[in-house]
């Protein structure tokens, strides 16, 4: 007998793959052979099996396979040294290396009982054919004796695989093909049950998908199967359906005669049971026959016992592996795998470019706390702290407990480090409520320090350390605040929190205002309109740029109260202006996204317009393109009612986003504003001029009037006037006013109408 080497028994599901790569989906079974070189994938690295994938999910291959020992048998290696490589390694799978290096393929127990099955229904289809030999040539019978010895080692080794094999389902269709092949039965099956007699496992040969799933239901063991597990015996019968015991079989279940039944039991306990149904002869089962199911049913009931001790061994070390990255106390990663996760972060963001946060946060006077209330009370506030903490932050953050009081945080995939500064101050208004521990409402604080990738620091240990020495100055600087690591960007988000805090004031004290700039009829000279523009001059910071404010109050939700005070002021200004003669004057407010989608928007506007008394016609509402492009039911209904009261729609910046004729053309709007950034260049840069061409052109087919913004320049409003703009508003004409200066400019310029004739 040719004995079986490692080449001869390849297990067929082995993939290629990069070390790049991520793990895919694949079908159960599948073992991974990575490779470095992405050209060639010459370069073999190790094997990755799906055990591994699902220890960790978020692995790419590389890491699967880099800390692993590279174990590794040539084609050449016998089956029995296979079996002890993988025993001694604990891998499910070795990789076949040939002699020039080159990876071949790799072998698993699975690939093994295989190849030893094959051979053994070889062994025994020779075995059976020197038998026939030898009944006519008994001077054959010498030959036919040393096969089957072969035969009967080879069934030696199989045993020997079968029991240091984990059980799993695709072993068990495996065998039982194998040993349905080998005793040449039309049918076979295999039934596993638990301690409480149930089955949970339960595969079949010689019956397909469709017949499996007509039949719908498995054997429940209440008859002949049933005495097999009961009385842990065997069964043979050559017609079964004589038997008064025999239960029959479900509908639509292919007629069966003669049967083998054998119990899987070891030690007392059954396991489960197999059987086989018809010969393909037609002949009954043997006696040899039923001594080999025996055998082989025997060696499964080892497999399950081996099973059941390995399930133990790994709960065991489950348990000692979370014992070993998380703290005990409060279930939080521990140092070990938070530095772990940290390090993955870091390697994520640099092929991504983004930052990752990492906040060093210390219990403030957490010792007196303990000393008062006693160690217990501590653990209690401890866990709550925990609980709160991860109530800060999102799903795939990480919050963990290095020792005693001190807390470690990692934010991957932040966009600004006001992010990691909002994270800071939610967790010092967290911790800032009281912790109800053994009756005693006790409270705490905590002093936070952040470190930033890659701003200042790219790796690891130095991160940790300015995390640490950040926390150190924030406890030094007054306890209960957060500090970062890098100067800088404390003071400019010390400086944002600032304009926060003094723009909720701004309103209580009055210290916002409107500043007006004309709009200019090109035509005719005519100031037509007044665009209100919104000035703030604090009391704490000064004058303070729309372009630093206006950010602020839309991320702190206050841009609705003000944006409802600019709609209120202008129009009552508006008001004001037509009691004085101008009659032809548009007020034109900018509205935020957030203010229009608010839900009181068109009430409150109909309310203001009733109060300050402006007409509707004479108020224009100056929208962004964006807004108006992603409108959605809400949007569209709020412009529809806009339209009912009279009141315009006009497109603020238009050219800077992403129009859509077919939709523009749906809404109900009576301008298009040239954002300034194409008014700009318009007579240098040819780009800019085709730009602003085509907005005139294109307003003028939707019937609607342009106006140009930021016109500085003579050439400008040449420019605009030969292409036929209607309005324009820069510089050029005024800058923005204070309402006294807005008001005597009107005097002065006498452009407008008043009184429905125009005066000059």
């Amino acid at each position: 007998m040719k004995l079986l080497k490692a080449g001869d028994c390849l297990w067929p599901q082995v993939r290629r793959v990069l070390e790049e790569e991520r793990p895919p989906h694949a079908a159960e079974g599948t073992v991974f052979a990575v490779f470095a070189d992405p050209g060639r994938r010459t370069k073999f690295c190790g094997l990755a099996s799906e055990r591994d994938i699902a220890a960790h999910p978020n692995w790419i291959f590389a890491d699967l396979v880099e800390h692993r020992s590279l174990y590794e048998v040539k084609p050449s290696t016998t089956l029995a040294a296979c079996l002890g490589w993988l025993r001694k390694s604990g891998l499910e799978a070795l990789p076949v290396i040939d002699a020039a290096g080159s990876f071949v393929g790799a072998v698993t127990q699975a690939s093994l009982l295989r190849g030893l099955l094959k051979q053994e229904r070889s062994l025994l289809e020779e075995a059976r054919h020197y038998a026939a030999i030898a009944e006519t040539e008994r001077r054959q019978l010498e030959r036919w004796s040393a096969r089957l010895t072969e035969l009967q080692t080879a069934s030696r080794a199989l045993l020997t695989v079968l029991a240091h094999t984990t059980l799993e389902k695709n072993l068990l269709q495996v065998a039982v093909e194998a040993l349905t092949k080998l005793l040449e039965a039309r049918y076979g099956a295999i039934g596993i049950l638990d301690k409480a007699g149930a089955l949970v496992e339960f595969v079949v040969a010689g019956i397909s998908d469709e017949e499996a799933e007509r039949i719908g239901e498995a054997p429940c063991g209440k008859g002949l199967l049933g005495v097999v597990i009961k009385e842990d015996t065997a069964i043979r019968l050559e017609d079964l359906t004589t038997h008064p015991q025999s239960a029959g079989f479900p509908p639509n279940h292919p007629p069966m005669k003669s049967l083998l039944a054998v119990p899987v039991s070891h030690a007392g306990r059954v396991y489960g049971r197999v059987y086989l149904c018809d010969k393909v002869s037609g002949e009954p089962f043997t006696a040899e026959d039923e001594l080999l199911a025996m055998s082989f049913a025997h060696s499964l009931s080892l497999v399950l016992d081996n099973a059941h001790e390995m399930e133990e061994i790994l709960k065991a070390r489950a348990s000692l592996d979370h014992l070993a990255h998380y703290d005990s106390l409060t279930g939080l990663p521990n140092r070990v795998l938070a530095i772990d996760r940290l390090k993955l972060a870091l390697t994520q963001a640099h092929r991504q470019g983004c930052r990752v946060a990492v906040m060093f946060l210390d219990l403030d006077n957490f010792k007196q706390t303990n000393d008062a209330f006693g160690h217990s009370a501590g653990d209690g506030l401890l866990k709550i702290v925990a609980q709160r903490l991860l109530a800060c932050v999102r799903e795939g953050d990480t919050v963990a407990r290095l020792s005693g009081d001190e807390f470690l945080l990692m934010l991957p995939d932040i966009e600004d480090i006001q992010d990691a500064a909002t994270v800071a101050q939610k967790i010092l208004t967290a911790l800032a409520l009281p912790c109800p521990v053994d009756a005693h409402q006790i409270f705490i604080g905590a002093s936070i320090g952040v470190s930033l990738f890659p701003d200042d620091a790219a790796d690891t240990e130095d991160l940790l350390r300015f995390a640490d020495t950040a926390m150190f100055h924030a406890k030094q600087g007054g306890r209960n605040t957060w500090q970062f690591f890098a100067p800088a960007m404390n003071e400019r988000v010390r400086h944002h929190s600032r304009v926060e805090a003094a723009l909720r004031r701004a309103l209580e004290h009055n210290e916002l205002e409107l500043h007006y700039q004309p709009q200019v009829e090109i035509k005719s000279g005519c100031i037509v309109g007044v665009e209100a523009l919104l000035r703030w001059n604090s009391a704490a910071l000064g004058r303070v740029s729309p372009a630093e404010f206006i950010p602020v109050a839309e991320e702190a939700g206050m841009i609705v109260p003000i944006g409802e005070w600019v709609l209120a002021t202008a129009c009552a200004q508006g008001r004001r202006w037509l009691d004085m003669g101008f009659s032809g004057l548009r007020v034109a407010v900018n509205v935020s996204a957030r203010q229009f989608r608010h839900k009181d928007f068109i009430r409150r506007v109909r309310s203001i317009l009733e109060t300050s008394g402006l007409p509707p016609a004479m108020l224009e509402l100056e929208l962004t393109e964006s807004l108006l492009m992603d409108a959605e039911g809400d949007v569209i209904a709020a412009l529809s009612e806009l339209r009912l009261l009279d009141v315009r729609v006009s497109i603020d910046d238009f050219g800077t986003g992403y129009s859509s004729l077919s939709r523009l053309k749906k809404f109900p709007i009576s301008m298009l504003k040239i954002d300034q950034s194409f008014v700009r260049d318009v007579t240098l840069d040819a780009d800019d001029a085709a730009i602003a061409r085509a907005i005139i052109t294109l307003g003028h087919s939707l019937r609607l009037k342009v106006i140009a913004e930021g016109v500085e320049t003579e050439a400008q409003l040449e420019f605009m006037r030969l292409h036929g703009c209607n309005e324009m508003q820069g510089y050029l004409f005024s800058k923005p006013l204070p309402v006294e200066e807005f008001t005597a400019l009107l005097h002065k310029e006498r452009f407008v109408q008043v009184g429905g004739v125009q005066a000059g």
